[in-house]
């Protein structure tokens, strides 16, 4: 694992708008959507650290063009037990995982 880059979006939408945002924009993969609490949803990529610092600009970009929060960090070259947590997260749910809480 070269990078991971986390995003934290207000709203669904706004997941969706960064995750393809960042997609489009550079060479990474989605590891994890998740929805937590209080309306939060949490997006996890992975690709080379140029990568996934480029996906994240873009997705920054874009969101603030439709208003909604971004929070984010990039961890080049993670150490060994984070991307064993990361491989644990991956392995225990699909890409994209609904938590079946409300709205």
């Amino acid at each position: 694992m070269k990078a991971l880059g986390f995003m934290e979006t207000c709203g669904r939408i706004g997941a969706i708008v960064a995750t393809d945002t960042a997609m489009k924009t550079a060479d990474v993969s989605l590891i994890s959507l998740k929805r937590v609490s209080g309306g939060l949803v949490i997006v996890i990529i992975e690709g080379e650290v140029a990568a996934v610092r480029e996906a994240i600009e873009a997705a920054k970009v874009q969101l603030r063009q439709i208003s909604c929060g971004l929070l984010t960090n990039v961890i080049p070259r993670p150490d060994q037990v984070t991307v064993d947590l990361i491989e644990k997260v991956r392995s225990r749910t699909s890409s994209v995982e609904e938590d079946p809480g409300r709205d």
